[in-house]
C-alpha cells in the first residue's frame, strides 16, 4: 500500500511546504476574480414587433489580442479599399467656381491705355471674385469637417456606452452590406448611429433590405423608420467563477493537530526515509478499529 492511499484512509492530508500551500490559497493570475466580466452585456436590438431571439447562455469567451487585431487591420483595409473604389467610381463635381486669367500688360492690349485700363480693373474684379469663392469653400469645408467630426464622436460615445462585447463583428457585417455613400448616410441622419449599425450589423436580412434602395432620400427615409422601431433590451452577462478549490492544511480533517506526525513527516522530508511516518500510521490506523 502507498503513503498516498495511507493518507486517504486515514484522511490526514499529505505535507506541504510553505511555497505549495501559498500557491493553493493564491488564485492564478489569469483566472477571472470575482465579479469580473460585470461590464459585458447581452444586447438584443428588435424591430418593431419582431421576437427577440433567445439570450445567450453560453458564457462570453475572451478573444486573444492579436486576434483582435488581426481582425481590425482586416475591416480597415477593407474599408480603404472600398471608398477607393468609391471615389474611382464617381463622377468628377462640376467645377463653377470663377477663374482668373493672365494679369493684362500695355503690350497685350496693343498699348491702347483706355483698353488696358478697362481689363485691368476686370482683372481685379475676378481676382477678388476668386478670393471670395476659395474664402467660402474653405470655411464651408471646416464647417462640414467639423459636423463630421462630431457625428464620429458621437458613434464612438455611443459605441461605447452600450457595451456589447460583439459591436465589432456586428459593425464588421454592415460594413461589408451598406455602401460607403450609404454608410455616411447612416452616420449623419440616425440621431443614435451606432446603436442602429448594431441592430441592423445583427440583422443581415434586414440590412440587405435597406441597402437594396439605391436612392438616397429613400434610404434616409427607411433608415429613419427603422430606428423609430428599434427596441432594446440588455441583461447583464457574467463569466462563472473558476470553481471552488479547498485549501489545504497540514493538519487532520478533525481540525486537532498531529504533533507526532507532523515531526515525523519533517524528519522524513530532511532525511528521505518515509519508513516511520508508514509504520506510524499503521499504529494510528490499528488503534481506530
Amino acid at each position: 500500500m502507498t503513503i498516498e492511499n495511507e493518507d486517504q484512509e486515514l484522511n490526514v492530508p499529505p505535507v506541504e511546504t510553505e511555497q505549495e500551500q501559498e500557491q493553493e490559497q493564491t488564485p492564478p493570475a489569469d483566472a477571472p476574480g470575482e465579479g469580473e466580466g460585470d461590464d459585458e452585456n447581452e444586447v438584443v436590438i428588435t424591430f418593431g414587433d419582431e421576437p427577440a431571439p433567445p439570450p445567450s447562455e453560453e458564457p462570453a469567451q475572451s478573444t486573444p489580442a492579436w486576434v483582435k487585431e488581426l481582425r481590425k487591420s482586416q475591416r480597415d483595409l477593407q474599408r480603404e479599399n472600398r471608398e477607393l473604389r468609391s471615389k474611382l467610381q464617381a463622377p468628377a463635381p462640376a467645377d463653377n467656381a470663377p477663374t482668373l486669367g493672365a494679369k493684362p500688360t500695355l503690350e497685350a492690349m496693343e498699348w491702347d491705355t483706355d483698353k488696358y485700363d478697362v481689363a485691368l480693373e476686370k482683372w481685379y474684379t475676378d481676382k477678388g471674385k476668386v478670393e471670395a469663392h476659395a474664402a467660402t469653400q474653405k470655411q464651408e469645408q471646416s464647417k462640414q469637417q467639423e459636423a463630421w467630426q462630431a457625428k464620429l464622436t458621437s458613434y464612438q460615445t455611443n459605441k461605447a456606452a452600450l457595451k456589447a462585447p460583439d459591436f465589432e463583428e456586428a459593425e464588421h457585417a454592415a460594413t461589408e452590406i451598406f455602401s460607403v455613400t450609404q454608410q455616411g448616410v447612416l452616420l449623419q441622419g440616425a440621431e443614435n448611429s451606432a446603436q442602429l449599425v448594431y441592430a441592423l450589423g445583427k440583422n443581415p436580412a434586414k440590412a440587405k433590405e435597406l441597402a437594396a434602395i439605391t436612392d438616397p432620400v429613400r434610404f434616409a427615409w427607411k433608415a429613419a423608420q427603422l430606428e423609430k422601431e428599434m427596441k432594446m433590451t440588455t441583461t447583464p452577462r457574467k463569466t462563472p467563477p473558476p470553481p471552488d478549490r479547498p485549501l489545504k492544511g497540514s493538519g487532520p480533517v478533525g481540525g486537532s493537530s498531529d504533533a507526532t506526525l507532523e515531526r515525523l513527516r519533517a524528519d522524513a522530508e530532511r532525511t528521505g526515509d518515509l519508513s516511520k511516518v508508514v509504520a506510524y500510521k499503521r499504529d494510528m490506523k490499528s488503534r481506530q478499529k
